[in-house]
């Protein structure tokens, strides 16, 4: 199956290719917590930098939020069908169908920087400093986001994250 580690250490996720539903474990003694279902397959999770919430995607029914607290839904997004978080949770790069891809304010939902038709991110590096983006789903481009920031910054476009 896919799994994934929550960055604090506490949880781990694990899904089947084609699974509706997600099994969570605390670490380290891998201890069985909760099962979260879906009425479609997943796509893929990623749990936030704190390790409070969980994000699960689907192609059909977008983002939704878990709290890792309760295990309870806590919201979700229908536009868009991935999500990566950035390392201090302010934003996240989301993924549609190709429209409006790109860095979006966590709490408004404002964008602060769309990506070009056929540009879709898929990796963040650790740290949030470099983000991977597919090109046309032929190439892949590793864009320095603090150098991209100074270009912007000197055309009058860079963006702020509230804080």
């Amino acid at each position: 199956g896919l799994n994934g580690v929550s960055p604090d250490g506490r949880w781990l996720g694990i899904f089947r290719p084609f699974s509706t539903s997600l099994s969570i474990y605390r670490l380290p003694g891998f201890e069985p917590i909760a099962k979260l279902s879906r009425p479609t397959y997943f796509r893929d999770f990623q749990f936030s930098p704190v390790g409070d919430e969980v994000a699960i995607t689907s192609d059909r029914t977008g983002v939704e939020f878990w709290s890792t607290a309760t295990w309870a839904r806590t919201g979700s997004l229908t536009n868009f069908i991935r999500l990566l978080y950035t390392p201090d949770a302010h934003a996240l790069w989301l993924q549609n169908d190709q429209r409006d891809p790109g860095l979006y304010d966590a709490r408004t939902l404002e964008p602060l920087l769309l990506l070009p038709t056929g540009m879709l991110p898929l990796a963040l590096s650790e740290n949030g400093q470099r983000v991977a983006v597919s090109v046309d789903a032929q190439r892949l481009q590793l864009w320095d986001l603090a150098e991209l920031r100074l270009r912007l910054r000197e055309l009058g476009l860079d963006w702020a994250v509230n804080q």
